[in-house]
């Protein structure tokens, strides 16, 4: 299979560890402040950047553990449904529907 990109957004950290499924091993890993007064992005970048081969990963998973520090922002054209969905993501990633 490869590698695989693991990425966790947690509320202090941001952590991305690449690994390689076929020898069983950490390839690289990293992490950096989580960046919620501006944007997570910010965080996942710069902990990307301290994984070298991140982009050649075959597969990529990411998650939160950030126990509701995550705030979640959903935009759409159905307000209900909009809603609903954004609660079940929120369910499945730690966060919280702000709007």
């Amino acid at each position: 299979m490869g590698t695989l990109l693991l990425i966790d957004i947690g509320s202090t950290f941001t952590k991305a560890v690449l690994v390689d499924v076929d020898q069983v091993r950490v390839v690289g890993k990293a992490l950096a402040r989580t960046t919620v007064g501006c944007s997570i992005l910010t965080g996942l970048k710069r902990a990307l950047e301290g994984v070298d081969g991140w982009r050649q990963a075959e597969g990529r998973l990411a998650c939160s553990s950030a126990a509701g520090g995550l705030k979640i922002i959903a935009v759409g054209m159905v307000p209900d449904l909009t809603a609903e969905a954004a609660k079940r993501a929120a369910l499945g990633a730690g966060g919280n529907v702000v709007k």
